[in-house]
C-alpha cells in the first residue's frame, strides 16, 4: 500500500512521483521532480489508546 504524499520532505514542492523498484530503489520509494530527491516515507503505527 503506498501513502498519497503532498509536499517533498526536502524542498516542499508538490511534484512527487511513484519510483519504480530496482536493485538501487527500495519498495514504496518516492522521487520529487523539482530537486530530483528520492526518499521513503514509512508509516509508524499509532499508540494504542489510554497509554500516555
Amino acid at each position: 500500500m503506498r501513502l498519497a504524499l503532498q509536499y517533498c520532505p526536502y524542498c516542499g514542492e508538490q511534484d512527487l512521483r511513484p519510483r519504480e523498484e530496482t536493485p538501487e530503489t527500495p519498495a514504496g520509494a518516492w522521487e520529487c521532480a523539482d530537486c530530483r530527491s528520492t526518499f521513503v516515507v514509512t508509516p509508524v503505527p499509532a499508540p494504542a489508546r489510554g497509554s500516555a
